[in-house]
């Protein structure tokens, strides 16, 4: 039986560890923590005192809250509000179910409903903190955080079907992306601090099973290798499911590989430090990628 935990208590004590875990992305993690801190004291004049007393309506209502404009009006939040709320709950959750204090999560249930978009899209931060989250929602999963990693690292899933175990250099925290002959070009690509930690779960789990450098990191099956790559692109879509976005038809995989694309264009300012990254022969089609239109003048 589940020992009942206080709701004050068990967030008092899981804000070192939302930090710690945060620490290359404070923004995320600073929004987590103060989202995270307004559910409480939301829920505690709500009455709520223990965590099995969060419901999925507790959560729904927390996350649909109205929020306050600058000219003093209440209006609906938008969805990137409630995805964020409803974030930073799951991860506080999934921090509970870890340390045995709930073996519920009412996040779960919880549907935020978006606009479709034409095309694809970059994921934002939270989306993407969110999808990992979700890809390690039964906790002893390596898979599908493994092809979560592999395409923040920008690798396709027809890629990733290619990619063993000795194409992952745990110590440069790299991975060699195969390239495909109609597609992106073979390279080296650095692993995302989560995705680094992702794949030594993976690695470490395969070796334990009697596996070798020639073992494919993700794709378990000995059919081809394009139904691997379609494998992967069901896992990608699964996780994406899991985080509430597959009925977003402008969140695809191709929407990870976009933000990373993103974020590195924001770090170097050179849209050529993207394509190369992502293995493309076109500087058009990379700023497509990313939504920037680089040929406009100032």
């Amino acid at each position: 039986m589940v020992e009942r935990v206080g709701l004050v208590e068990a967030a008092g004590r899981a804000l070192p560890d939302l930090l710690a875990e945060f620490e290359h992305d404070g923004r995320t993690g600073g929004r987590f923590a103060r989202e995270i801190d307004r559910f409480v004291e939301r829920a505690v004049l709500d009455g709520v005192e223990f965590i099995d007393e969060v419901t999925p309506g507790v959560v729904a209502g927390f996350c649909g809250e109205a929020v306050q404009g600058r000219d003093g009006s209440w209006r609906t939040p938008a969805a990137s509000t409630r995805r964020t709320r409803r974030a930073a709950l799951r991860w506080l959750f999934r921090w509970l179910r870890h340390r045995g204090a709930c073996v519920v999560d009412p996040t779960i249930d919880v549907k935020v409903s978006e606009e479709a978009a034409a095309r694809s899209r970059p994921l934002t931060d939270v989306e993407v903190a969110e999808c990992r989250l979700m890809s390690d929602r039964r906790l002893s999963q390596t898979r599908l955080p493994a092809c979560w990693a592999l395409a923040e690292a920008t690798l396709t899933t027809g890629e990733m079907s290619r990619v063993v175990v000795g194409d992952v250099d745990l110590v440069s925290a790299t991975v060699d992306a195969p390239g495909l002959s109609r597609g992106p070009a073979a390279r080296t690509v650095p692993l995302t601090d989560w995705g680094a930690e992702a794949l030594a779960r993976r690695v470490a789990e395969l070796f334990s099973g009697g596996g070798d450098e020639s073992t494919p990191v993700v794709y378990q099956s000995g059919r081809s290798l394009n139904g691997g790559g379609a494998a992967a692109g069901q896992a990608i879509n699964r996780i994406l499911t899991y985080a509430g976005l597959g009925g977003d038809p402008s969140a695809t995989a191709k929407s990870v590989i976009a933000w990373r694309a993103r974020k590195a264009f924001e770090q170097s300012g050179r849209i050529e430090t993207v394509a190369r990254l992502i293995g493309s022969s076109s500087l058009d089609a990379t700023a497509r990628l990313i939504g920037l239109d680089w040929t406009a003048g100032p």
